[in-house]
């Protein structure tokens, strides 16, 4: 996914929004564990999920409506869609969801 600036929130450096990070990543590794070598921090904080397709699947934190909240923003036709899981559970599924829907593509 390509753009001037990324909209996704660098997360405080040691605090709740690093461990919540770091909770989504084990998740992740924990249902595939391909992706272990494939994750990736981007510049912004956000994880990120190489995509074979190119562009990727990033998964960080947004302000929205007042508050900061982790959102889910995959490449499509558009240019980007922006997903708004409610805990971060949902954000494992969301991000694995869209993974799976680019993989089926291939």
């Amino acid at each position: 996914m390509s753009s001037s600036g990324s909209i996704l929130a660098h997360p405080a450096s040691g605090g709740t929004a690093h461990t919540e990070r770091e909770t989504i990543r084990a998740l992740l590794v924990e249902r595939r564990p391909d992706l272990e070598r494939r994750l990736m921090v981007g510049p912004s904080g956000a994880l990120l999920i190489p995509l074979p397709t190119g562009g990727s699947i990033e998964i960080g934190r947004m302000r929205r409506r007042g508050t900061a909240r982790w959102v889910v923003v995959t490449p499509s036709a558009d240019g980007a869609a922006l997903r708004e899981p409610t805990s971060l559970g949902a954000v494992v599924r969301t991000a694995l969801g869209a993974l799976r829907e680019v993989e089926a593509q291939r």
